[in-house]
């Protein structure tokens, strides 16, 4: 399985886990413990690790402008596309809805702060005024690749950070399990769990360590007692050379919240609705902007 597959199937798995709460359902989690979204999302850290870090060591002048081609130019679309198509349904007078949408898109598209919120939308849906949720891991993630490029890509900076991370995130599942209740434990936990994950995929990377197979399998059967701490193996251990044609997992994972909570605000919104209304979206993204975009990154595109 390559790293696209994987990273469509991760985020196909974070719009399985998001659909049930929007849809005013409890969660659904793997044996009680693990939330699909949070498996998702872990996923794309240990793989976004893992590149990048190759991506700076091949040529760390560029590195900052290939990984702002690669986030910006579909995020600033899907951004301008939600506050055109929510325009038709907002209950907020124009002069009211149009100045905030414009921060909306400046903001989120600067990536710090984030903000959720847009006038007059999703006002009678389970999951109140949050237009799209998942933004908070695009300004994370970005945040790791800021880390990786002022220590410079250096293993022993890497392991470092590692290191501190999986002290945190465990001390934190033992010691603060109601972390989601308060903002400073749920930012403590959110940063500890996926820079693990992240650096972990970076350090892998770094160290030129392969993860065999054997190893990948024996990483998924401990996953439901370990969780993420066996996430980076499983990962890297499983992965295989290749490529899609289309890779829609960005696509997906940015358009799929605030279509969901659409299809919420009409009693409409289950599994196979949110998947089949988000592909066309996920597919115009990466024919008419990401694959564009890509093509102005400096230097050869790498065979994984």
């Amino acid at each position: 399985m390559n790293f696209d597959i994987m990273r469509l199937v991760a985020a196909l798995l974070v719009v399985v886990s998001h659909t049930f709460p929007l849809a005013g359902q409890a969660p659904f989690r793997i044996m009680g413990v693990e939330d699909l979204g949070a498996l998702g999302v872990s996923v794309f850290f240990v793989i976004s690790g893992y590149l990048v870090s190759a991506s700076y060591e091949r040529d760390p002048k560029a590195y900052l402008l290939k990984r702002v081609l690669r986030i910006e130019p579909g995020l600033i679309a899907s951004l301008v596309v939600t506050v055109g198509l929510l325009a038709l349904v907002t209950t907020a007078p124009a002069a009211e809805y149009w100045p905030a949408a414009a921060m909306y898109v400046l903001r989120n598209a600067l990536l710090y702060p984030a903000t959720y919120a847009l006038p007059g939308v999703f006002q009678d849906v389970p999951f109140t005024g949050v237009v799209n949720g998942v933004l908070w891991t695009l300004r994370l993630e970005f945040t790791f690749y800021l880390v990786l490029m002022l220590i410079g890509a250096r293993l022993r900076l890497v392991l470092a950070l590692l290191a501190v991370c999986a002290v945190v995130f465990v001390t934190m599942t033992f010691t603060h399990p109601h972390w989601a209740e308060e903002k400073l434990t749920r930012i403590a936990f959110l940063g500890a769990r996926n820079g693990l994950l992240f650096f972990a995929g970076a350090a892998l990377q770094l160290s030129r360590r392969k993860v065999p197979l054997w190893l990948g399998g024996v990483s998924v059967v401990a996953f439901p007692f370990l969780g993420p701490l066996a996430l980076p193996t499983a990962v890297l251990g499983l992965a295989r050379p290749g490529k899609l044609p289309a890779d829609l997992s960005y696509g997906v994972y940015i358009y799929a919240f605030p279509i969901q909570q659409v299809l919420a605000a009409h009693g409409q919104l289950n599994v196979a609705t949110a998947v089949l209304a988000v592909l066309p979206f996920a597919v115009a993204s990466w024919f008419l902007v990401e694959r564009p975009a890509l093509k102005l990154k400096p230097g050869p595109r790498p065979a994984w």
